[in-house]
């Protein structure tokens, strides 16, 4: 898929989502170096994930944290699952160029507050990305995810 292919797509996806895409250079990295480097699966297995955290999301904010174990055992499924996004946007973007690296990690992989609501908002994106494969199953099987010369 040609770059104008993938701006097309996430146009489409910002298109038939309630809000747009606030990372879109992130997302057209992203959505780019799955289809150029062949990784169909962990691109699936990110918006999915994606999707999973942005929910725990909101059933936590919308809770009253206290000790029980049910809101243990969401924050331990939140951190996991966030720790899994984080690792499979790197596994994506290592086979980038040295500035894309530098780039994400600088504002998504260090350990701090900022990257954390950077994370978060990006997150977003992706779960905006899994619910338009989710509405359009034909726009994934469409894309070739084959390494692109």
């Amino acid at each position: 898929m040609s770059k104008n292919g993938v701006k097309k797509l996430i146009d489409d996806i910002s298109d038939h989502s309630k809000s747009t895409i606030k990372n879109y250079y992130e997302i057209t990295v992203i959505i780019d170096t799955s289809i150029s480097q062949a990784k169909q699966e962990e691109f699936k297995e990110l918006i999915f994930t994606a999707k999973y955290v942005n929910g725990l999301k909101k059933v936590l904010a919308d809770r009253t944290i206290n000790n029980d174990k049910y809101m243990e055992k969401m924050f331990e499924e939140f951190n996991k699952n966030m720790q899994k996004v984080i690792d499979l946007i790197r596994k994506i973007v290592e086979c980038t160029a040295e500035i894309e690296k530098k780039y994400f990690n600088e504002k998504y992989f260090l350990m701090n507050h900022e990257s954390l609501v950077n994370t978060m908002g990006l997150i977003e994106d992706l779960s905006l990305c899994k619910e338009y494969f989710n509405n359009n199953p034909n726009a994934i099987t469409t894309i070739s995810f084959r390494n692109s010369s």
